[in-house]
This record gives C-alpha cells, sequence and structure tokens, in this order.
C-alpha cells in the first residue's frame, strides 16, 4: 500500500497594492481659541501625513500660539512656536488600493520655545492700588502626546480629521516669578496634563513612482 503526503502551503492574505501620497492640513480647532477660557490665546496649526508601510503613517505637526490680553487691571503678553513629531497607526483594515480612511491610534513628542511678560498689573492691597510688573522671559517645554481619531474623505483627496489628545509635561524650563498661562501646544502651564481636541481639513497629494513594500503611484 502506497501513501502519499502532500504538503499544504499555509494561506497567506495578500495586502492590496497601495497608492503613495501625503496629507497636509490646517487645524481649524485654532480658530476657536479666542473664546476658549478666561484669557483668549490665538494660533495656527498645519501638518503633514503619509503612508510609508501598511498602517503607519508618519506625522509631524507644527504652530504658533499667541496670547495679548490687556485690561484696566492687567496686560499680559506671551508669544511662541511648537512641534510634534510621531506616528499614526491605522487600525482599519484596507480593502482597496486607494482606501484612504482611518481610525487611529498615535503618538507625538513635542517641544516649544516660547517667552511671555506681564508688562503692567495692578494689585489692590488694603484697598490701596499697588503697580508692578515682570519682564519678558524666554521658556521651552518638552512633553509626550497619546492620541486617538479618525480622517475620513468626504471629497475626493479632501478629508476631515478628528485627533483627541492626552499630553503629559516632560520638561520645561524653570518659571521664575509667573507660570505661564497658556504653553503653546500643550495647554494651561499650570497643569502637568492636559488634553485636547483638534478639528482639521487635510488634502491629499498623490505621490509619482512606485515604491516598495506593495506601494505604487496611480
Amino acid at each position: 500500500m502506497c501513501f502519499a503526503s502532500y504538503a499544504q502551503e499555509p494561506f497567506v492574505e495578500e495586502m492590496p497594492r497601495r497608492q503613495m501620497y501625503v496629507r497636509v492640513g490646517y487645524d481649524l480647532s485654532r480658530l476657536a481659541l479666542p473664546y476658549v477660557g478666561d484669557i483668549g490665546s490665538r494660533g495656527v496649526e498645519f501638518s503633514i501625513d503619509g503612508e510609508v508601510h501598511y498602517h503607519w503613517f508618519p506625522v509631524i505637526e507644527v504652530g504658533k500660539q499667541w496670547i495679548k490680553h490687556d485690561t484696566d487691571s492687567i496686560n499680559y503678553k506671551m508669544d511662541g512656536v511648537y512641534g510634534r513629531i510621531g506616528f499614526d497607526y491605522n487600525v482599519l483594515k484596507y480593502q482597496h488600493r486607494l482606501d484612504r480612511d482611518m481610525f487611529f491610534i498615535g503618538l507625538r513628542v513635542a517641544h516649544n520655545k516660547f517667552k511671555h511678560e506681564l508688562p503692567s498689573v495692578v494689585m489692590q492691597t488694603n484697598g490701596e492700588p499697588i503697580y508692578s510688573s515682570i519682564s519678558s522671559r524666554n521658556l521651552s517645554a518638552t512633553w509626550g502626546e497619546m492620541t486617538i481619531g479618525a480622517k475620513t474623505e468626504v471629497f475626493h483627496n479632501l478629508y476631515f480629521a478628528l485627533t483627541v489628545r492626552m499630553k503629559v509635561m516632560l520638561a520645561h524650563a524653570k518659571y521664575e516669578n509667573m507660570t505661564p498661562y497658556i504653553v503653546p501646544g500643550f495647554g494651561k502651564g499650570f497643569y502637568k496634563v492636559n488634553g485636547g481636541i483638534s478639528y482639521s481639513i487635510m488634502y491629499a497629494i498623490p505621490l509619482r513612482g512606485a515604491g516598495s513594500d506593495g506601494f505604487e503611484s496611480e
């Protein structure tokens, strides 16, 4: 009696060849900053991301934030720039080479440079006004972020993105005399942990040329 054995090759799911692209974005939530908090700030923020390997998206975000608050009793100014670098991981399964919608989790490390000052402040002591000021100081801070969110195509190559952030302060320059009201990109300077939500509009730019790891151009 003759027995024959056949080796069955394991099934390997073939991933669709992906189109290479980058997305650039503008954070619309920065437009609401003047109406948030006791002392409204202003700011702009831009971002860029792109899929370099299946589901993995390096992300760069840069922004500027400033405050000019002037009342009868206090004059406060702050101005700074910040940047974040990290990645998002898309947990959605691809069905087509042009699938770009995302539900993601991610990490960021961020750093800023800023200055703030209190040109004038009036305090009341026993009914008598006391005038004071704090000169400008150059400061910096570094923090980490955990993110979760979604990016969805609303029109061809045009996306809406929602990102929820938890921010943890890692290090900052010593705050002498005055803690900054806002740390640019991070939030309230009085806290070690801050949260935030970003609403962004993004545009995808297809890239030419075929790449490795199953990526290709149109």
